[in-house]
């Protein structure tokens, strides 16, 4: 007998650890392409996929296929140091194929998500330059780990647990002058979002990019290109960074990679990333590159190409942006500005006040998205790359309603 809705939120509560002051709204079921089904019967228009991470659409059958065979093949022996997993390679081969060109981005080391992800990547920055010093943005996030919380930007969640890594500096971001200002030879590494994403979907500017890349250069420092939420063909190319055209030393990635299975990863040199062999195992994970996850990942990177998902992020993600300006210019007292690239695209409301209502009202009329943590008026809509015209028609009509509706 399958149990109601209200007898799996009990279970939760009581079981699983709660992280929100209220309860979790929806229990999902089922997820096909753009759309979750819940325990009650009810269908959504998913405009978030995981927080860009279900990048081919729920469960594609390829992907599911791949799972599949892999777990019936072998799910887990060794990551490092013992077996090595055809898979696993064929995954790195592909990456280091599609990585921004220009730079020197070969290997890959595989995590089981993006914060873990940054922190293997400050670690190789720090024991590669022997310094200690992070430059780091407003409004940036890159995960709650100490570590990652240490160059992430808000108070909020920084607070109750310092004191943090007492060498990480904030700065102005898109502020070039203020970079240089802080700049010495004990900086390790500047740690820079192509597109912020909890930090409000912000784009760096055009000459932004380039220049810290530059810098770097000048001072004996390494850049690196955080692209967990940019990456994986989210904004139209591969990785984000493609349209500054700029190859970062290191550059992380996770969130969309593998289509909702746990995988993360940061890439660089064969240089930079053989320090990790001086001590040997100097950097480790029990789970990284785990065969299943690696499987769901080659499957989505072949998916996303064969089926032109990098066309239909631009197509699409143009299509949401102008429909979203169309709203900015009908309701000017509501909405300030629409920001984004691809399928990551922003709506900023003039009151942060809004954001919760403006969610649970396009949450009402049969869809689902999410605000940024570190800008408050910011709803976010990043949904899977396989949405289709029709699908963002249908989410730009019940965004105009719940625009109206706040208008009232």
């Amino acid at each position: 007998m399958e149990k109601t809705a209200k007898q799996i939120l009990a279970r939760d509560m009581e079981y699983v650890a709660q992280i929100f002051p209220d309860p979790k709204p929806v229990v999902a079921m089922e997820g096909k392409g753009c759309i979750l089904k819940t325990a009650d019967g009810e269908e959504y228009l998913d405009l978030m996929s995981g927080v860009a991470v279900t990048s081919t659409g729920h469960s594609h059958p390829r992907v599911v296929e791949a799972i599949c065979q892999q777990a019936g093949k072998v799910i887990h022996a060794n990551c490092f140091g013992n077996y090595a997993y055809d898979i696993q390679s064929e995954l790195g081969q592909l990456i280091a194929d599609r990585v921004p060109k220009g730079g020197k981005l070969e290997t890959t080391f595989f995590s089981n998500s993006g914060a873990e992800a940054i922190e293997g990547a400050i670690k190789l920055a720090v024991k590669a330059t022997g310094r200690k010093k992070l430059i780091y943005f407003q409004r940036a996030f890159h995960g709650r780990t100490y570590m990652t919380l240490s160059v992430s930007s808000k108070r909020l969640y920084k607070d109750p647990f310092e004191p943090l890594y007492p060498w990480a500096i904030e700065v102005p971001f898109n502020d070039i002058h203020t970079v240089r200002g802080v700049m010495n030879d004990d900086v390790a590494a500047i740690l820079v979002e192509p597109i912020q994403g909890e930090g409000g979907i912000r784009p760096c500017d055009d000459d932004f990019l380039p220049a810290l890349h530059d810098l770097t250069r000048e001072f004996g420092a390494l850049l690196i290109v955080d692209e967990i939420q940019t990456g994986m063909a989210r904004t139209g190319q591969w990785f984000a960074s493609e349209y500054y055209g700029v190859a970062a030393d290191i550059m992380t990635m996770a969130k969309g990679i593998a289509s909702g299975m746990p995988l993360g990863g940061f890439v660089s040199s064969h240089e930079l990333m053989d320090v990790f062999r001086d001590p040997p195992l100097a950097h480790c994970s029990t789970f990284g590159g785990n065969p299943v996850c690696c499987a769901a990942a080659v499957a989505t990177i072949k998916v996303i190409e064969e089926e032109n998902l990098l066309q239909n992020a631009r197509d699409r993600g143009a299509e949401l942006m102008a429909g979203m300006e169309g709203l900015k210019e009908k309701y000017p007292d509501l909405i300030k500005e629409i920001r984004g690239r691809g399928l990551l695209t922003a709506l900023e409301l003039k009151r942060d006040e809004d954001t919760a209502a403006f969610a649970a009202k396009v949450k009402d009329l049969g869809a689902t998205v999410s605000w940024t943590m570190n800008a408050g008026a910011t709803v976010r809509v990043s949904p899977p790359l396989v949405i289709t015209k029709d699908q963002i028609g249908q989410a730009l009509e019940i965004f105009d309603k719940a625009c109206a509706s706040l208008s009232q």
